[in-house]
């Protein structure tokens, strides 16, 4: 069990903030205080830790489980089952960056991150029925589902689909999702919501 009053410190808080410069130091601590008191000091969060956290962040709403689930194999670069503290801060900081403020490399880490959260089944592309699984969820958790422009989440994710699809195979590759996120800059913002 990890120390739940640790704080990063020196090098390795260097090192972070490195790895996050669109957040300040103090932000830096005041998550790493928030995820040593989810994780119970472990320093590390198993999905079934990380749904609770967004449940807990979206009291009542229906698609949080689907949305956090997609969200922490995003967050879970090593693939190790877990989220560390440094995992959870890159994807957190990667989630809060607006596209219209960051330079191209963040927009394009943004936009992996947001990629990999469509591709539940980690395949490389991004298929309709992950698409309509995402777009339910966040319809189901954004308390204001105005970006649905008065669809069905299905209707919806099915027009979303059909123009991102750019060569109309079926399929979306991280380059037709990443021409369409620069075409509409909000749209990532709009569809990922953070439990900040």
């Amino acid at each position: 069990m990890g120390n739940r009053n640790a704080k990063p410190k020196g090098r390795y808080l260097i090192e972070l903030h490195k790895k996050v410069p669109n957040m300040k130091m103090d932000e830096i601590l005041q998550v790493f205080e928030d995820f040593q008191h989810q994780s119970h000091g472990r320093g590390r969060l198993s999905k079934s830790d990380f749904v609770k956290v967004y449940k807990q962040a979206f009291k009542g709403k229906n698609g949080v489980k689907a949305l956090a689930e997609n969200i922490f194999t995003a967050f879970d670069t090593d693939n190790s089952g877990f989220v560390d503290f440094e995992e959870f801060l890159v994807g957190l900081s990667i989630t809060e960056a607006s596209l219209a403020d960051v330079d191209k490399e963040s927009k394009l880490k943004k936009l992996k991150w947001a990629f990999n959260v469509y591709d539940k089944d980690k395949s490389g592309t991004i298929d309709r029925n992950e698409m309509r699984a995402i777009v339910r969820a966040v319809s189901d958790v954004v308390p204001d589902d105005s970006f649905l422009q008065g669809l069905s989440p299905q209707a919806f994710s099915d027009r979303l689909f059909a123009e991102v699809d750019a060569n109309g195979d079926g399929d979306i590759t991280f380059e037709e999702f990443r021409m369409a996120a620069e075409q509409n800059e909000t749209l990532i913002d709009l569809l990922l919501p953070s439990p900040t």
